[in-house]
Formats: structure tokens, sequence, C-alpha cells
């Protein structure tokens, strides 16, 4: 006789026909939805990201996120057991999604991300003249401080010595020439 455990039974693992086609729909639209991602990806691409080494990163994130995203699911669909249907329907999701909908909203997203990167590079160069006018303000305003900061610095001197000493030291010296000549 075979030990059953209390805290597990053999009905806890039947799955019923209802909650199969419920996860199958779920898989269906969990494969648009990755499908969805990657279009932000390949529009990115589109619009000039396309070197190797960024082909190569973006690739790898979504392949981490989308395994990521499928682990999960199959962990809340199937207690966490891969069953071939769930990827079968994932992957049916993200094919009917990429030649039906998805040309369309690519198309629209490859023109939203080139809209995007002109406002960008506008954006940029706006930033970029408004920080050499920064630049060139703050220079002419540091030369200006810079300039009354020593004029205040030599009038202070001035008006810190004695002039009774200032005049004397002038006596004294012309008295030291005479007592030179002499």
């Amino acid at each position: 006789m075979a030990a059953s455990y209390p805290a597990c039974s053999d009905d806890m693992w039947e799955i019923s026909i209802g909650g199969q086609a419920l996860t199958c729909l779920y898989s269906l639209v969990l494969g648009a939805v990755l499908c969805v991602f990657y279009d932000v990806f390949r529009a990115a691409r589109k619009t000039g990201v396309n070197s190797f080494l960024s082909v190569f990163i973006t690739d790898i994130i979504f392949w981490l996120v989308s395994t990521v995203i499928v682990f999960l699911f199959l962990i809340s669909t199937t207690n966490g057991e891969i069953r071939g249907y769930v990827i079968l329907f994932s992957i049916l999701g993200f094919l009917i999604y990429r030649f039906t909908i998805g040309r369309v909203l690519f198309y629209a997203l490859c023109r939203v991300l080139k809209l995007l990167s002109r406002v960008w590079r506008g954006f940029s160069r706006l930033l970029a003249d408004f920080c050499l006018i920064t630049e060139k303000g703050a220079g002419i305003l540091f030369e200006g401080v810079k300039k009354t900061i020593l004029f205040a610095v030599t009038k202070s001197k001035k008006l810190l010595k004695n002039i009774y000493d200032m005049l004397y030291t002038k006596r004294h010296k012309e008295n030291l020439e005479y007592d030179a000549d002499e």
C-alpha cells in the first residue's frame, strides 16, 4: 500500500478541461504580449539602434525577461509544471499576433519611435545651446565678479593702511636720501 500524504491528495493535481482551455487562452494572450515586447526592440533596431552589440544585448534582455515571464506564468497556472500545450499556445499567440495585428502596430510603433527620436534630437540641440549660452554667461559673470573682488581688495588694502604712516614713510625716505647725498 502506497503512503498517502495528508497535505497532498490525488484530486489536487487534476486539471479540468475548462481550466486547460482557460490556460490555453491565457497562453495565447501571453504570446501576443511577448510579441509586443519584442516589437519594441524590433522598432528600435529599425529606427537606428542596430549595431551588433546593441542587437546582442537587446536579444539577451528579451529572452531573459520572456523566460522569467513564462516561468511565472507556468507557476501561477500549472503549479510550476511545464506543460507542452502552454508553450505551444504561447508560440502560437506570438505568431498570430506577429502576422496579423503586429504588422500594423509595428509600423505605427516605428513611426512613433522616429517621431520621438526627432523630438529628442531637437531637445538635445536646445539643451546643448542652452548649456553653451549658460557657460558663456557664467564666464562673463565670473569675470565681472572677479574684477569687482580684485578692485575691492586693492581698495581695501589702501584703506587699511594708515595715512600718517604712508606720509611718514615718504618723509623718512626723503630724509634718508638727503642723508646719503650729504
